[in-house]
């Protein structure tokens, strides 16, 4: 049962109805102040459309989520006991959860060899059995020594379902019925500008589907990475081309980011109480860098969206990579930490276990009986 006034779930499909994006509210719409708007005294107003909100705190979730409904209310679903994906990040990490609460117990991620050690974590965390496939992040579906393609063939030769993010059209339409809907009710339909990452392009083609049906003037900027600078979930333009979905139709303008200035970015946000992560500012940047080109004169009165896909936390060792310690406050008597930049694993104490003499022997000699026996034999004292 779901009373979404007091947004409670109760019953025993309550986390089922929760993670299901008809039944909750909606995803926060927070103006940013000027301290993070630089065009505000232009009369530009700067909101961010919070994804990391949602159940899974990613955007990707709302996807994950429509792939897996659509194939169970198509019946393709029956019988599947595994879900595969070519992700190591977000996607299947969602994928993982919302799959198991629809009874699917197993899910495998295809994921590159040059995957962060934080997001192996993350993904076995959820219960996610991992496959380490050599290739680039962001490969080539269509090469099959891919993920991607590794994924889909995988999948038929063994009853699994592969989502297939890349060309799924359940991926953008999740944002066309979910994210674009809310944003144009939030803005009272005044909405100007979209920002957006471009990643499988889901977010990109999904909110152009339904924003410019309401208002064709609506723009929206596509922000890649530059080359060699990763930023997750997002493409260089070079990436981009092996996409499938018809996203080009739907981006006015592009924009490149780096990494440096999409991690300082996000360090702004979360120190200005916006838990946002480096796609989230990475996305700002593409939206101030286009503001940056645009005629003084044509900007007053200008509402523009950002869409905030993740939050910091799965990265918090990727910042202290990629920026310089002047961004960090400096530790006072750093010197009397203990085990300083190591990770130690901690015992935990399990069950006591019953031993037998030798096993305790054992515990408390270094010496086997026998070189016991024979330095007693000889007199000598055993250690």
């Amino acid at each position: 049962m779901v009373n979404k006034n007091l947004n409670t779930f109760e019953g025993l499909n309550a986390i089922q109805d929760f993670l299901n994006p008809d039944n909750g509210p909606y995803i926060p719409l927070v103006e940013l102040p000027a301290i993070l708007n630089p065009f505000a005294d232009k009369g530009v107003r700067i909101f961010a459309k919070l994804m990391n909100m949602l159940p899974l705190m990613n955007i990707k979730s709302l996807p994950a989520y429509n792939m897996l409904l659509k194939k169970r209310e198509s019946g393709e679903l029956q019988g599947v006991q595994t879900v595969i994906e070519n992700s190591s990040g977000n996607t299947v990490f969602s994928l993982a959860v919302i799959a198991r609460i629809m009874g699917i117990p197993q899910t495998k991620a295809i994921v590159s060899h040059e995957v962060s050690d934080g997001k192996l974590k993350l993904l076995r965390l959820l219960g996610t059995e991992i496959i380490v496939n050599e290739e680039p992040i962001c490969p080539d579906p269509s090469d099959p020594t891919s993920g991607i393609y590794k994924a889909k063939v995988w999948a038929k030769e063994n009853n699994w379902f592969n989502p297939g993010q890349y060309d799924n059209e359940a991926n953008p339409e999740a944002h066309k019925k979910w994210t674009g809907p809310q944003i144009w009710e939030q803005t009272k339909g005044r909405v100007d500008i979209i920002s957006v990452g471009l990643g499988t392009t889901g977010t990109a083609t999904g909110l152009g589907r339904y924003l410019k049906s309401k208002n064709k003037n609506i723009k929206i900027i596509g922000v890649s990475r530059k080359p060699n600078n990763p930023v997750p979930g997002v493409r260089t333009d070079n990436l981009l081309r092996q996409i499938a979905f018809n996203w080009k139709d739907y981006v006015d303008y592009r924009e490149e980011v780096g990494t440096v200035e999409s991690f300082k970015k996000s360090l702004d946000l979360c120190r200005s109480g916006i838990m946002a992560g480096p796609s989230s500012g990475f996305a700002l940047v593409g939206l101030l860098n286009h503001l940056k080109k645009q005629p003084p004169e044509q900007l007053a009165g200008k509402i523009a969206v950002v869409i905030f896909p993740d939050s910091p936390l799965p990265y918090i060792n990727e910042y202290f990579e990629y920026l310089d310690n002047s961004n960090f406050p400096t530790i006072e008597n750093e010197h009397l930490l203990q085990n300083k930049g190591k990770i130690l694993k901690k015992e935990i104490p399990g069950e006591v276990k019953g031993l037998n003499p030798m096993e305790a022997y054992h515990l408390l000699y270094i010496d086997t009986p026998e070189k016991l026996w024979e330095k007693l034999r000889k007199n000598k004292n055993s250690p």
